[in-house]
Parts: C-alpha cells; sequence; structure tokens
C-alpha cells in the first residue's frame, strides 16, 4: 500500500518540509512528505503538454496551471496564476489582456511573455495549421503585442469570443521550444527566438519543437527538460506504453508551485489498467479506481463502502438520450415525434436499466446541459420539457390523434454491448406495444458506425455528450453529418453561431437555454438520465468525491485528497 502514513510524521511534518531531499525548495506547505496513492487508470497520456485526449486531460490538469478553466459551464478563474481582462471591446474586434503573476516552471525559470507569446501562436494555428492542441477562440485573432517587463500580452480578436478567458492554455515552456528549435541553450536567449518567431510568422520551426517537446511516445523517452511543469505536480516518470496498455505515469509536487492549492499527496501514480477485476485490488494495488457502473460490482463496492472505503458516484459528462430521425416516416411529422417520444417511461427505463444502481443514474431534462452546469435549471423551467414531453395518459389515443397507424414500426438503434441499453430497449418495447406502435430491434454492436454510412434506423438509444463549447453543440444539434436526429433549424443554427461570440455569461446562460428551448420545439429528443461512474477508495484516502464532466472525474479531483487521519485538505 502506498497511501499510508504513521500519525507521527503528522506530527514532524513542520521540521520535514522545510527542505527537500536534495536541499532544493520545499515542498508547498499542505504536502505531506513521502506520501502517495497509486489509481487504477483507464486512460492514457499521449501529450505531457495538450490535453488530446482524457488521459492527457487528467494530467494537464494537475501539471499546468492556466488562467480559467470551465467547471460544469462556469468560468473559474485562477489570480494566483494571472488575470485576464477585456481592454476594448467593438462589434468589429475585442483586445483582451492576458497577464501573468509571478509563476514559475518547474525549473525554476519564470514563465513570462514568451510563453504567452507562444500559447497564442500554437491555439491560433492549431492542427494542420502546425501545433498538434484543440482548437479555440484564437484562431484568427491577430498576432498579440507584448509587454517583456509586465510579463502579458494583448490579443485582438476579429469579432469577439465567448472563450476568451481560456482560449489561450499556457502547456509549453518557450525556453525549452526555442532550445529545441533553435539550438539556444541559454534559456532568456531562446525565449527571446520564440517572440521573434513568432512576430515575423516563421511558425514552422517552432511548431515541430512544440510538438516534439510534448509528445509521449515508448519509442522516444520523454526527457527531465520536456516534462516542465505550471501546475501544482509534475510527471517525475513515464514507464511502459500506452499502445500496450502498461502505461505508468508518476508525478511528484512541484516544488516551484506558488499557486493556491497545491494538494497533499507528494505524489500520485496513474497506473494504466483497463481491466475488469480492477475493483479486486482496492487498497491492495491500488488506492482509488473509477468504474463504469457496472450490475456486477454493485455488491462488492456496496460491502466495500460498508467496510469504510470510499465511494462516489459522479456523472462522466454523458446523457442516456433517445433521438428521434425527423426526416424519413415514420418520424417525420412533429405530431408523430411527440406522440412517440411521450410514450417512453423514462423513469422505468431508469429503474429497470439501472438495477440495483438506480440512485447512480440521475434524472435528466435538458440535453445541451446536465444537472449542476450554469443555466440547467432556467433551461428546464424554460424549455418545458416536463410539461412538453411528459409521458402520455394515454399513449395510444395520442399516436391515433397523430395519424400514425396502429402497429407502425419503428426501428430502434441501440449498443448491443451495452446492458443498459438493452434492457431499456426491452422497456420501451413492451410500453412503445401498448401505445400501439411495433418496436423492430435494429441493435448493433457499432452503432456510431451505423449513423455514420447512413444506415437504417427511426431512433436511436444512446449516450450524448453534455457539449461545452458552440463546436460542441454545433457538432450535435446542427446542420452537419453529426446530428443522428437530422432536423435542422436556421433559428438554432444562428444561435450557436452567436454563442460564439457572447463575452457576458449571463447573456452566453440565455442564449444556451434558447438553443434548448429550440430543441425541445422540435420534439427529437428525450434525455433519460446521466450515465455515471462510480469511483472507490481505500481506507487510507480520505474526500474522495469525483469532479463530474466529461474530461473524467478524476481530473481535478486529486488536489482534493488527503492521507487517511491527515484532516482537510489545507491552502498550498
Amino acid at each position: 500500500m502506498t497511501a499510508r502514513r504513521a500519525l507521527s510524521v503528522l506530527a514532524a511534518a513542520a521540521a520535514v518540509l522545510v527542505l527537500s531531499a536534495c536541499g532544493g525548495a520545499p515542498l508547498p506547505s499542505s504536502v505531506i512528505e513521502d506520501s502517495s496513492v497509486d489509481v487504477a487508470w483507464r486512460g492514457a497520456l499521449t501529450s505531457v503538454g495538450s490535453p488530446l485526449s482524457t488521459g492527457d486531460d487528467d494530467v494537464s490538469q494537475l501539471t499546468h496551471a492556466q488562467f480559467a478553466r470551465l467547471d460544469q459551464g462556469t468560468v473559474v478563474e485562477d489570480r494566483s496564476f494571472g488575470r485576464v481582462k477585456i481592454l476594448d471591446e467593438s462589434d468589429s474586434a475585442m483586445t483582451v489582456r492576458y497577464d501573468l503573476e509571478q509563476p514559475s516552471w518547474s525549473d525554476g525559470i519564470p514563465l513570462d511573455s514568451a510563453d504567452l507569446m507562444l500559447a497564442w501562436a500554437a491555439g491560433a494555428h492549431p492542427g494542420d495549421d502546425g501545433f498538434e492542441i484543440a482548437s479555440s477562440g484564437l484562431v484568427g485573432s491577430r498576432t498579440p503585442t507584448y509587454d517583456e517587463f509586465e510579463r502579458s500580452i494583448d490579443v485582438t480578436f476579429d469579432g469577439t469570443a465567448a472563450d476568451w478567458q481560456t482560449a489561450l492554455q499556457v502547456v509549453a515552456p518557450a525556453h525549452v521550444v526555442g532550445r529545441i528549435a533553435f539550438g539556444i541553450d541559454d534559456p532568456m536567449a531562446a525565449k527571446q527566438a520564440v517572440i521573434q518567431a513568432v512576430e515575423n510568422g516563421d511558425l514552422d520551426e517552432i511548431a515541430s519543437a512544440f510538438n516534439s517537446a510534448l509528445e509521449v511516445s515508448a519509442r522516444s523517452p520523454v526527457g527531465e527538460d520536456r516534462r516542465l511543469a505550471s501546475g501544482p505536480y509534475v510527471v517525475e516518470r513515464i514507464d511502459g506504453d500506452a499502445e500496450a496498455g502498461d502505461q505508468v505515469v508518476t508525478l511528484v509536487s512541484n516544488r516551484e508551485f506558488q499557486g493556491e492549492v497545491a494538494g497533499a499527496f507528494e505524489r500520485i501514480v496513474f497506473r494504466q489498467d483497463g481491466s475488469t477485476d480492477v475493483i479486486d485490488h482496492i487498497g491492495d494495488e491500488y488506492d482509488v479506481a473509477q468504474l463504469p457502473v457496472s450490475q456486477a460490482d454493485f455488491v462488492q463496492v456496496r460491502d466495500l463502502e460498508r467496510d469504510d472505503y470510499g465511494m462516489a458516484t459522479v456523472g462522466s459528462g454523458r446523457i442516456w438520450t433517445l433521438l428521434a430521425r425527423a426526416d424519413t416516416w415514420p418520424l417525420q411529422d412533429i405530431e408523430a415525434r411527440t406522440a412517440f417520444l411521450r410514450t417512453i417511461p423514462r423513469s422505468d427505463i431508469i429503474a429497470a436499466a439501472a438495477g440495483d444502481w438506480t440512485e447512480a443514474y440521475e434524472p435528466i431534462s435538458a440535453m445541451t446541459l446536465a444537472p449542476g452546469d450554469n443555466g440547467y435549471e432556467i433551461a428546464v423551467e424554460d424549455g418545458g420539457l416536463e410539461k412538453q414531453l411528459e409521458l402520455a395518459q394515454d399513449p395510444a389515443a395520442m399516436r391515433k390523434s397523430a395519424g400514425v397507424p396502429e402497429n407502425t414500426v419503428v426501428c430502434i438503434l441501440y449498443d448491443t454491448d451495452s446492458a443498459f441499453a438493452r434492457s431499456a430497449f426491452e422497456t420501451m418495447s413492451d410500453a412503445l406495444d401498448e401505445g400501439g406502435w411495433t418496436a423492430r430491434d435494429c441493435g448493433n454492436a457499432s452503432p456510431e458506425e451505423v449513423i455514420a454510412v447512413g444506415g437504417a434506423y427511426d431512433a436511436v438509444l444512446t449516450t450524448i455528450d453534455v457539449p461545452e463549447t458552440p463546436a460542441d453543440i454545433a457538432r450535435q444539434w446542427g446542420a452537419g453529418d453529426g446530428n443522428p436526429t437530422h432536423a435542422t433549424s436556421k433559428e438554432r443554427d444562428a444561435l450557436i453561431e452567436r454563442l460564439g461570440t457572447v463575452t457576458d455569461p449571463y447573456e452566453r446562460r440565455d442564449v444556451r437555454v434558447a438553443i434548448e428551448t429550440d430543441i425541445v420545439s422540435q420534439r427529437v429528443a428525450v434525455p433519460i438520465a446521466a450515465d455515471p461512474v462510480v469511483i472507490v477508495a481505500s481506507r487510507d484516502v480520505e474526500t474522495v468525491q469525483g469532479a463530474p464532466g466529461r474530461h473524467g472525474a478524476l481530473a481535478s479531483d486529486p488536489l482534493e485528497w488527503v492521507p487517511e487521519g491527515a484532516g482537510p485538505p489545507a491552502a498550498g
């Protein structure tokens, strides 16, 4: 076991934290020396900087500080890292200042305007333009001006950008990228070379160096200088191979971190493990594990909880939803879709499909927001889904009134590998039969492929992402190929486009509510429940709760974990 620590060590904490073992900077005051926690991990690390996958995000959340992050639709600023403010805003342009406090990389080199200029270059030229990083509102913005003394840059966006607070993601040290790109060993000179390259638009070399500095590969071990961090933890070592399924990523407390929340454990070890018997090793090989909800595990998880092991269920960032296809018979008319969806007994589906885990599946009444998200309650109230798609008292009469003949066949696509989906289909089939419909079993082991190739289905039972950005909403509910309902709306497309330009948080919330209301008005979907995950922790780790969201419940929660008996987490 790794998460054990004698109480006598707690009594001596003040003394042992004065100096590190190598005589360098002390540990942050909240960190308990020699404490560690082992995590069974279903992710994998492919980049030590840019979060290109869920596993990357788990690590990036802990190793890279940012100006702000999204938390269930709400922007949470980190003013110990820096501040972001709008200097000027009009319909045609907006200028934003990104101003650092005094953070440092884990090698002691300060973050400054060179790191911000590099972050801008990457964010403004993602993907095919050279930098391997997720797209953001920086695309199309103008080359920034910078203030080297103040450690800030001013970015001018063409038009306005809703994600102005979170758009600039600082993930790579400019002095490392400059050394790789230009062979300059002196950190300050390397930084200047990066600034000059960005100002001149000479991005090919720094893009190649940026990608090289962050890439994780079993064939190319990641050196210490390429594992630099600005967050509470730094990647100490990477063992194994993600593709082989045996990767181990060890994080250690960043002694140069000056932020507000530094965590309590000195080490966090993510051990890649996608096996089905992970739960058997909680309290032995692992201290914490995040698992998919499985009926087969219920009794074991319950018994562990009864024995004072930690247990929490949180939303995975996905919603179980029944989507009706609106472009083909028999559901092409809104009256037919309404009659069909109002035959679906949502509570009965949850009870039958979730079984003993019913309480973990939180009922949900919106398609683009989840319970706890900013604006969810307003969307439920204004969108009117509960009233417009409530279970009909006489489904057969409603079907008949909609002009749908008795025994009309509806082909329902679902994932046959999902126990929840199989059981949900059976419950839906019984209810539809009572309402005079005939549910055809169109289950498939790869339903997303059926949709992608334009296969036959009238409705699909699936999980959909809770969208975080306008692009996410457009992908799921816009006019493109990613919308399984094939229901389009010029008004909704205009709202989605507008959402990408709104800077006021209250106005942004209201636009999202309007998008939700438009989706409900088309009667193309009925949400059933939030898709959960379960987190189990040994007795040696306290305050493991999990953070909801599609980036994974383990992405930020480790900062709240403490060794058993150590008391509540302290500020860094």
